[in-house]
């Protein structure tokens, strides 16, 4: 057992080579599976397979005392077989290219395909050349189902590779179905009571969670001082699986203790709020890290702002070293207490000097003798270091007692991770965290953050001045908001977040740790570097801070966030921030979705592509790829017709709805490749039936080549027909006649209408009552609602059939 080699191996394949990179790349928009209950990418599930098969192979073949790079051949072959494993969805998908099975055809074709260059995963430059042969005989193997006839002669030196190859594609496989639960009962069918699964409970504090996921895993594979109990396979939000040597609960909880403290001030850079003016410890106060830290952070800030021209001050350049370690202290003394009086007369002398030579009033003193005071010190330091001395004895033990934490929060989330209760038992009203319901005292005084100090919330009275949180959520809050000003988002009210994960059981790739990214204004392609956010994490998810503005920016939002699943390949839940991670069988699910998002069919995308047609009885429409298509058009219509709020303007997805919206903003509406590819590939029966009514009208009326008027002035008159029959309470027989009394008239009176028959006009008003049935809009009112909304799809239908003819 070498988890050291694990870790390894991990760094050729991600950080080392772009092999992970390549998949997700290429194969992140399609769909793993055609079970609609095991909804993830291909490219997660070849990943997971890769992982899981590599971690295996590591756990049995290299010794504690053994070199990895002595196996890195072996490893290399191993993942780019299970890369790819599933070669013969990923050409269908990608190429058209149908074949039944992993075929010769079928690898042939994936390295020289007859569109594109080949080898879209970089597999020959991952591994070099020469192991086609190898590769194909491993992938034949991979499946107990597989037809390995073409691949029985072949000589290779890696037969030993095949039960590894099986075990990561089985266990991808088995985790998409059924869970981590069902992948360990798999494992143990390989390596009995060496495998190891390890649930928790999972906390409603997301942020906490993913930390604490991650650093159990720290824990078990031996990293830092910790001793090594095995190899991690995989985990989810509420378990981890591993390969090794049992670890007591008790033991990995007190370690997971230890460690969190720790992994918190390596991860996170906390700071207080201080201006030339004004202070404030913020989150340093709050948050459990020791207290030198807190007070390095001081320093820091503090220096540069001696350093700079604040307040209007003369900015410092050089600032002494010593006097750099009584800035704490000062900084409470000056700002937290606005002393006047300081434990030496010199100081204090000091001070009424700075205060006395300021011009202005009383309230413009009082605000500028503090930065004039801190530099007026600074410039000053051999005068005062033994009067700085006595302020640090007087103050030193007020000022760690500051930065002490009121409640133990990391004591409260490990032992809520580690119990085995299901669900946190809530609190008495007047003493309940307003966030997750647990018992609280500290009073939340944020002012106006992600959630108001005094706004409404369901678990406290609507008549209470202030709410109440529990340590957790505080800390929680600290880490979120935090690292969100890291890169300067503002945590209003308006914030949400989007959680983005590869599925449900990740295999244990930990390469890169970041865990957010930068802030989305939907204003233009902002989601973070690419290469981070899709490349494979630490922690179980993703998380994408997401600024919203209002109904239509917030659908521009969300294109990018669906965008963004689709490039990398992973699923993503938009929800609130501090709201527990729940996955979700969807690929795409919003949790805050607006009603124009739910009337579009926006708030879901079961899967990320449509499935391909050998499955089509089985499919769904409702995909990222049709979503990004319909806010394509929106888009681009939206363009055209300069609207400040495109993706509100539509209000349904369906074939008239969409044609007129295109019709009456776009003056090319008619031409447009995309809007007639979504017609075609998403509402092809509708189209064909106004399709139908078009060239029946064609028959009738005659081609016109001139204004929309004339084009549409048969159809118009018979939706006017309609609505007068349906208003006259007509039957439908009689309805229909009357309908094709009204229309051959009209169409005769027409000079360019030529020699117009009556089989012609009941076609013509055949094809307008089976659209009208079909569509549901058979009835008065719809049919006058929808009337403008028909004359324009009418007028789209019968623009393609000119163009067609």
């Amino acid at each position: 057992m070498n988890p050291k080699a694990a870790q390894m191996a991990h760094s050729w394949l991600v950080e080392q080579e772009d092999l992970y990179t390549n998949v997700i790349d290429h194969a992140g928009a399609y769909d793993a599976k055609v079970d609609s209950s095991a909804n993830s990418s291909l490219a997660a599930h070849i990943l997971n397979a890769v992982t899981v098969g590599v971690n295996t192979f590591v756990y049995n073949a290299v010794r504690s005392d053994e070199d990895v790079t002595e196996y890195e051949e072996e490893i290399r072959v191993l993942a780019a077989a299970l890369a790819l494993h599933d070669t013969n969805k990923y050409v269908r998908e990608a190429y058209g290219f149908d074949a039944d099975g992993n075929t010769a055809d079928a690898f042939d074709y994936y390295f020289d395909p007859e569109d594109g260059e080949g080898d879209d995963f970089g597999i020959e430059e991952f591994l070099g050349d020469g192991y086609r042969d190898d590769l194909h005989y491993l992938v034949q193997r991979t499946e107990v189902r597989e037809d390995t006839r073409e691949t029985r002669a072949t000589d290779t030196e890696f037969r030993g590779l095949e039960r590894y190859c099986r075990i990561g594609d089985q266990i991808a496989s088995v985790a998409l179905r059924g869970g981590i639960t069902e992948v360990a009962e798999k494992l143990a069918t390989y390596f009995g009571d060496e495998v190891h699964y390890i649930e928790f409970t999972e906390l409603e504090q997301p942020v906490l969670n993913d930390l604490l996921i991650s650093t159990v895993k720290e824990v078990i594979a031996g990293e830092g001082n910790f001793e090594t109990k095995g190899v991690i396979i995989g985990s989810t939000p509420d378990g981890v699986l591993y390969l090794g040597n049992s670890i007591e609960r008790e033991k990995l909880q007190k370690l997971t203790l230890n460690r969190l403290p720790e992994r918190i001030q390596d991860e996170f850079t906390f700071s207080c709020k201080l201006g030339w003016n004004k202070f404030d410890y913020d989150i340093l106060a709050e948050i459990e890290i020791p207290i030198g830290r807190k007070k390095d952070r001081i320093r820091e800030q503090a220096t540069e702002l001696i350093k700079s021209d604040a307040g209007g001050t003369e900015p410092f350049e050089l600032i002494p070293n010593e006097f750099t370690e009584y800035l704490p202290v000062l900084i409470k003394a000056i700002y937290e207490d606005n002393r006047k009086e300081y434990p030496t007369e010199d100081l204090t002398e000091a001070y009424e000097s700075v205060y006395h030579s300021i011009e202005g009033g009383k309230s413009t003193k009082g605000q500028k003798v503090k930065i004039k005071l801190l530099k007026y010190l600074c410039k000053n330091f051999d005068e005062y270091r033994d009067d700085l001395r006595s302020l640090q004895a007087e103050i030193g033990e007020e000022l760690d007692g500051d930065l002490t934490p009121e409640t133990d929060a990391t004591g409260d989330i490990i032992e809520r991770f580690f119990s085995i209760t299901t669900k946190l038992s809530l609190a008495p009203k007047d003493r309940m965290c307003f966030l997750c319901g647990a018992e609280a005292d500290t009073k939340y005084q944020k002012g106006y953050g992600i959630y108001q100090t005094q706004g409404y919330s369901r678990r406290v009275s609507p008549h209470s001045k202030y709410k109440t949180i529990c340590g957790v959520c505080n800390l929680e809050y600290a880490l979120f908001s935090h690292v969100c000003g890291e890169h300067d988002i503002n945590t209003s009210e308006s914030l949400e977040t989007a959680y983005f994960y590869f599925s449900d059981f990740l295999g244990d790739v930990r390469v890169r740790r970041r865990r957010i990214g930068n802030v989305v204004h939907g204003d233009a392609n902002e989601l973070d570097d690419t290469k981070v956010t899709t490349g494979l994490v630490s922690s179980q998810y993703f998380i994408q801070p997401i600024f919203i503005r209002g109904e239509n920016h917030r659908m521009a939002v969300i294109r990018q966030v669906m965008q963004a699943a689709q490039d990398a390949g992973m699923k993503v839940v938009v929800g609130r921030p501090f709201t527990r991670f729940e996955s979700a069988d969807a690929v795409f699910t919003d949790e805050e979705a607006t009603r124009p998002q739910e009337l579009l069919g926006l708030d879901e995308a079961e899967r990320f592509g449509p499935l391909p047609d050998f499955v089509s009885e089985d499919r769904t429409d409702s995909h990222l790829r049709r979503s990004l298509q319909l806010f394509k058009i929106m888009s681009m219509v939206g363009q055209e017709a300069n609207m400040s709020n495109p993706y509100i303007q539509l209000d349904r997805d369906t074939f008239h709805s969409i044609a007129d919206f295109a019709v009456v903003n776009h003056e090319h509406a008619t031409r447009l490749s995309d809007l007639r590819e979504y017609f075609e590939t998403y509402h092809q029966d509708a189209l064909m039936e106004m399709r139908t009514i078009a060239e029946r009208g064609i028959d009738l009326f005659g081609k016109q080549f001139d204004s929309k008027y004339k084009k549409t002035k048969v159809f118009r008159e018979a939706i006017d027909a309609f609505l007068s029959g349906k208003n006259q309470r007509m039957e439908d027989d009689e309805l229909i006649e009357y309908v094709e009394s009204q229309v051959y008239a009209v169409a005769e009176r027409e000079d360019y209408a030529g020699y117009v028959e009556t089989g012609e006009a009941e076609a013509f008003v055949e094809a307008i009552h089976t659209y009208l049935v079909e569509n549901d809009l058979d009835d008065l009112k719809k049919l006058s609602d929808w009337e403008d909304a028909l004359v324009n799809s009418y007028y789209y239908a019968y623009d393609q059939a000119l163009q067609d003819q």
